[in-house]
């Protein structure tokens, strides 16, 4: 890139935008903000002057007026309903049946309703506020440890960005240009298989250490109860019927079955005789307050990109990546190390729309499963949400337990983001767990 007579290199030119980015975002600017004034900045000095702003405005227009995208504001709106009816709340109590007599009970209470959750809505931060608030207060009560307790919520609410229907896999499907269908069906099992890995971490710490939760005291719990319980929560089914079923069976695109699933939501809701003219009001509200923020960030990445793509520098980058000859293995793992630093310092969807136009030209040439490569890329920036010290899950929690502090909520977190290392470290040697799933549904 050539400004003011001086050339830059690919890496300083690289270096100079994404520092000015962080630079911006750490005043507390919003991010769409700070897309836009970069890259107004940047294509005044790149481009030939005023004529670069008719650029920006054909990238803003081109970015969002996509039908797949349509998906993100039918997600969220499917997750407002259920969470401001009150709906979901029925998966905790229903789950708090089914462990059972067990030490920690409640720790496992939530870990099983964040998985089904998960399923529903993908509203990640509203399934960890609804956990934190109807289960810390019970916890706190039973002598819990503070710092598992909190970090068993953050993680069961990460589940949600992972485990379909993800309104972040469907947006990222679409900007990368990989099958949206095989990359949500792509995301279940390694969900589960974080679940799986929590689930140990929390059983080996309580044995060790029994004074980290207290034996369940209360009355045993009929099977008859059990059973009432998943007859009360059966019209769920009908949302995931018409989300993953529709899009298993090829009834509906996954952008499609987000809208049916939206609708499903509201039939649930009438079902329990929660739809209620506020229940409506502060669902589209939500949403359209949600869906807003996140379409005015996907314009300026994209204008980014594309500023990026005219200056050369993606472009030698790629080609300085291919030249080193490194395996495919090693160009993942470097990579993905890669993302998961970028999650301690800016936030999840910032740092999607910011790598993928880099990332995409990538995979094609060294051969690389793009299923499998965005899977393990959805689970490092989801791994994002709970790092210290700008993790949004972190902010979320403190908002419904007050009484936790901030050192408290970064403390809970780190054993589980090393679990979450040891999760997507599992899915880069064992490609199967990501990738079979879709290849049997599909292929």
């Amino acid at each position: 890139m050539e400004l003011f007579g001086f050339e830059f290199s690919w890496w300083l030119t690289l270096i100079i935008f994404f520092a000015l980015l962080l630079a911006l975002m750490s005043t507390g600017m919003p991010v769409a903000m700070a897309f836009a004034v970069l890259n107004i900045a940047g294509l005044l000095l790149v481009v030939d002057g005023l004529k670069g702003l008719e650029l920006l405005a054909g990238s803003v227009y081109r970015s969002v007026a996509t039908f797949n995208l349509l998906a993100i504001p039918m997600f969220f709106l499917l997750g407002e309903v259920l969470f401001q009816s009150r709906v979901i709340g029925l998966t905790i109590d229903v789950m708090d049946r089914w462990i059972g007599k067990v030490r920690a009970r409640l720790l496992f209470t939530s870990l099983g309703a964040g998985t089904i959750l998960a399923t529903l809505s993908g509203a990640g931060m509203a399934d960890t506020a609804l956990l934190g608030t109807t289960l810390h207060p019970e916890m706190e009560r039973r002598g819990y440890d503070r710092r598992l307790s909190l970090g068993t919520i953050m993680s069961s609410g990460l589940l949600a960005a992972i485990i379909p229907p993800s309104a972040l896999a469907v947006l990222l499907g679409s900007l990368a240009e990989v099958s949206i269908a095989r990359l949500l069906i792509g995301g279940f099992m390694p969900g589960l298989l974080m679940v799986a890995v929590y689930g140990t971490y929390i059983w080996v710490r309580v044995r060790m250490n029994p004074n980290l939760a207290p034996p369940y005291t209360g009355e045993s719990v009929t099977w008859r109860y059990r059973f009432l319980g998943l007859a009360q929560m059966s019209p769920l089914g009908i949302i995931i019927i018409m989300v993953m079923g529709f899009i298993l069976f090829g009834v509906t695109t996954p952008s499609e079955a987000a809208a049916t699933g939206a609708i499903g939501a509201f039939i649930v809701a009438a079902l329990y005789r929660r739809l209620t003219f506020k229940v409506v009001k502060d669902s589209l509200y939500g949403t359209l307050y949600i869906g807003g923020m996140i379409f005015l960030i996907i314009t300026g990445a994209v204008a980014l990109g594309q500023l990026l793509a005219f200056t050369g520098a993606t472009r030698e980058f790629l080609a300085f990546i291919v030249e080193l000859g490194l395996s495919a293995v090693m160009l993942v793992i470097i990579v993905q190390l890669a993302v998961l630093i970028l999650g301690f310092f800016i936030d999840q969807l910032s740092i999607m729309l910011v790598a993928i136009p880099v990332l995409v030209p990538i995979l094609e040439p060294l051969g690389i499963d793009p299923v499998w490569f965005w899977v393990l890329f959805l689970m490092n920036i989801s791994i994002g949400a709970i790092t210290p010290p700008f993790g949004m899950m972190l902010f979320a929690l403190k908002g419904v337990v007050p009484q936790a502090s901030m050192s408290d909520l970064y403390r809970a977190s780190i054993p589980f983001v090393i679990l979450d290392i040891i999760a997507v470290g599992l899915v880069i040697a064992f490609p199967q767990i990501a990738t079979a799933l879709p290849a049997w549904a599909f292929d």
